[in-house]
């Protein structure tokens, strides 16, 4: 029902959405993970409505509210242009007796507009975004991508401003350009369920990662003075996919618990040029098929992160599972998707000598060996349905579950062995 509405929306046709309780998880679930926070919808609660007089008491309220969502409803702080919702405003101005009074009330218009993740902003002036604009050679109109559910376009500017809002630096804007086209390349947000709270993992490679300071020493996931661009970096993809689609009508907060790296995001980069890796230990980049010295930017959605596993690598192996959403259902998704265990290894255990002939390569293999799911398992979180009913197997999934190496030793969590990534960082 609510993938429905919202294909409708998207084709600039209005609904209203009329649901109950028993379904409110799935519709909401649907909804709020396509980033609407402001939905024209009504609860009807299905132990007091679903009777005649419950029915006969509800129903001028709900036609009331039906007639409004589908002829006067219209997200605030936006204007109708040329069928497509726009802000309402393109500059705002605060006034106040003092410079912090100033910010206080910037920040608090920000927020109520849904233009902030609750810490502190940095006032996007126009000098400030001007500034921003200089990190990158390309023009403030040009768009990087489409993403969220009015196709909101990624413009640099935009990108530029909601750097300055993030506190991130003019060098810092490749980087972020080039997650946030990574991002919107593929259909993200569809797999941005309220029910979990996936974030960005960005893995930057290449001399710029060292130019700019991006962490690859101690304290590579957390902070550290003398590397400051993980944090701002992550917090500005993170915001961007919060308040660019739908200008305002960002990412609902999760209906669980949430994921704190949501704030400041993930970000790091790889350890490389350091003597103690010697052959087996390239870059992510050569892995990817460029050379050593290539300036790259890889983005993974990460559900869960572990980031106190100690032991043999069957313990990371045995972590994994099968994500519904996201199983690939060809062959060819299937070679090229990279999924299963993200390995960081620190590199403390290098150069002290304690990876013995261990290789990235080594890892991968035993990681894909080890990271298999019995297929009666497989089923049971794959093949079922929204209402959680058995479903048939599209035609790739059930020659997979046929290949006698699955039946005999499970499901694999990739392809091939060279679909797991290994990431050196952190602990020097």
């Amino acid at each position: 029902m609510g993938s429905i509405a919202i294909t409708l929306e998207e084709k600039g046709i209005p609904t209203v959405a009329l649901y109950n309780e028993r379904h409110e998880a799935r519709f909401m679930g649907v909804v709020l993970g396509k980033g609407y926070i402001d939905y024209p919808a009504i609860n009807f609660n299905e132990y007091d409505t679903f009777t005649s007089d419950g029915i006969k008491a509800l129903a001028p309220e709900a036609f009331e509210f039906m007639i409004k969502g589908l002829t006067r409803w219209k997200p605030e702080y936006m204007v109708l242009k040329d069928d497509k919702w726009v802000p309402a405003e393109k500059e705002f101005s605060y006034t106040a007796a003092t410079h912090q009074e100033t910010l206080d009330i910037f920040n608090k218009s920000y927020l109520k507009m849904g233009w902030g993740d609750s810490l502190p902003l940095v006032p996007p002036t126009k000098a400030r975004v001007d500034a921003m604009l200089k990190g990158s050679p390309l023009p403030a109109q040009t768009i990087i991508g489409t993403w969220g559910p009015s196709n909101a376009e990624f413009t640099v500017g935009k990108i530029a401003i909601v750097s300055v809002m993030a506190g991130a630096r003019p060098e810092y804007m490749p980087v972020i350009i080039a997650a946030l086209k990574a991002i919107t390349s593929v259909k993200w947000d569809s797999y941005w369920q309220t029910q979990r709270a996936t974030v960005p993992f960005i893995i930057v490679n290449g001399p710029y990662a060292k130019e700019i300071g991006i962490n690859s020493s101690s304290n590579a996931f957390g902070p550290n003075p003398r590397y400051p661009a993980n944090g701002a970096i992550g917090r500005a993809v993170n915001l961007s996919l919060s308040v660019i689609p739908g200008n305002g009508r960002g990412i609902n907060p999760s209906n669980l618990a949430g994921n704190p790296a949501t704030y400041a995001g993930i970000v790091i980069a790889e350890a490389e040029g350091v003597m103690s890796l010697g052959q087996g230990w390239e870059p992510l980049c050569v892995q990817m098929g460029y050379s050593s010295d290539t300036n790259m930017v890889t983005v993974l959605g990460i559900d869960q992160m572990d980031m106190s596993m100690t032991g043999s690598i069957a313990n990371v192996a045995a972590a994994v599972n099968p994500n519904k959403d996201i199983w690939p259902q060809s062959k060819d998704q299937w070679e090229k998707q990279y999924a299963g265990a993200l390995v960081v290894t620190e590199m403390q255990m290098v150069t002290s000598g304690l990876m013995g002939n261990a290789t990235k390569a080594g890892y991968a293999k035993e990681l894909w060996d080890l990271a298999r799911i019995p297929v009666d398992k497989f089923k049971e979180l794959v093949l079922k349905n929204e209402f959680g009913a058995s479903q048939e197997p599209g035609e790739f999934v059930r020659m997979l579950l046929a290949e006698q190496d699955v039946i005999k030793k499970g499901v694999p969590m990739a392809a091939a062995p060279e679909n797991f990534l290994v990431v050196v960082t952190g602990g020097h």
